[in-house]
């Protein structure tokens, strides 16, 4: 029975890692999801504010309420996205 429990410890192993590695790989599908939602948002957001500054609001709609609406969807958007290391370079987007 010895080399049977070797076996099956063996298999366990091989299950575990699998695991491990679809876990990882569905975290980074998450934060890719995540990464779009935040790209998404900006991009709304300077559509609102470029129809703020060129006059072009739509009536009924209030551009100070849509780009408080938007920016407090991004905060909790970003509050998600799991820490990056800090000696990673900045992301473009972050680069003023």
């Amino acid at each position: 029975m010895g080399l049977l429990d070797k076996v099956k410890e063996t298999a366990q192993k091989g299950a575990d890692l699998a695991k491990d590695g679809v876990k990882a790989g569905q975290d980074k599908l998450d934060e890719q999801k995540l990464k779009k939602k935040v790209s998404d948002l900006k991009e709304e957001l300077g559509g609102v504010v470029y129809a703020q500054k060129s006059g072009t609001t739509t009536d009924g709609v209030d551009p100070e309420v849509e780009i408080a609406r938007i920016v407090a969807e991004l905060n909790a958007v970003i509050a998600e996205l799991p820490d990056e290391d800090e000696d990673a370079p900045p992301a473009p987007d972050d680069a003023v």
